[in-house]
């Protein structure tokens, strides 16, 4: 079985190989920083279990989840790594039917759990992990957007520009413009900073 695991921080990388590892062996582990890099390697030889950090050099690892289940036939499993989620990138998770969260400060064991379980078609969500996002009374106003539109104001409450908004999701910054008016019709607003203060208030609770 060969499992990918993406993070910009090599530690992390051994660590889950070191975790995941067992005497019967059976595993190919290979390793990326970036979002590039692990598309790079999907292309030459797919793996089966992809491990992979929230908030990547180049992007949401969001983004690499949604970019291998758009252009693979076989889905590999996939694990979230990650701090804490706002309620945009925990929607947009749930929405890409990701197979497990793992916070970044999780033992051994909860790792070994979570593959395992994987492993057998079950979902794993860390209970403090879902607590947090859940807890979040999600606006009614939120459920009109698309899941682009979605993704879009993730990056806006970041503070990013159309062109890096663009590049961050793969799209050309017209295609970001018109998402954004888009956004801004839907929830009713008249300018970007509107957005920007709404986002960042719903990010933070």
């Amino acid at each position: 079985m060969r499992i990918l695991i993406v993070d910009e921080q090599p530690l992390v990388r051994k660590g889950i190989i070191q975790v995941l590892s067992s005497p019967q062996g059976g595993k190919e582990y290979i390793e990326a920083e970036t979002i590039e890099e692990a598309l790079k390697s999907q292309e030459n030889n797919p793996a089966s279990v992809i491990f992979t950090e929230l908030h990547l050099p180049d992007g949401s690892g969001l983004n690499l989840i949604s970019a291998v289940k758009s252009a693979e036939e076989g889905k590999p499993k996939f694990v979230l790594l990650a701090r804490n989620i706002t309620i945009f990138e925990f929607r947009r998770a749930k929405e890409l039917e990701v197979d497990a969260y793992i916070l970044k400060d999780s033992n051994a064991e909860d790792i070994r759990y979570a593959y395992n379980l994987i492993l057998r078609n079950e979902k794993y969500y860390p209970h403090k992990l879902v607590e947090k996002a859940l807890g979040v009374r999600e606006d009614e106003s939120l459920r009109l957007l698309t899941d682009r539109e979605m993704d879009v104001l993730m990056e806006l409450s970041k503070g990013l520009t159309n062109s890096q908004i663009g590049n961050n999701l793969y799209i050309s910054e017209g295609t970001t413009k018109k998402h954004i008016s888009n956004i801004l019709n839907k929830l009713n607003m008249t300018n970007r900073m509107e957005v920007l203060v709404y986002a960042n208030k719903i990010s933070s609770r």
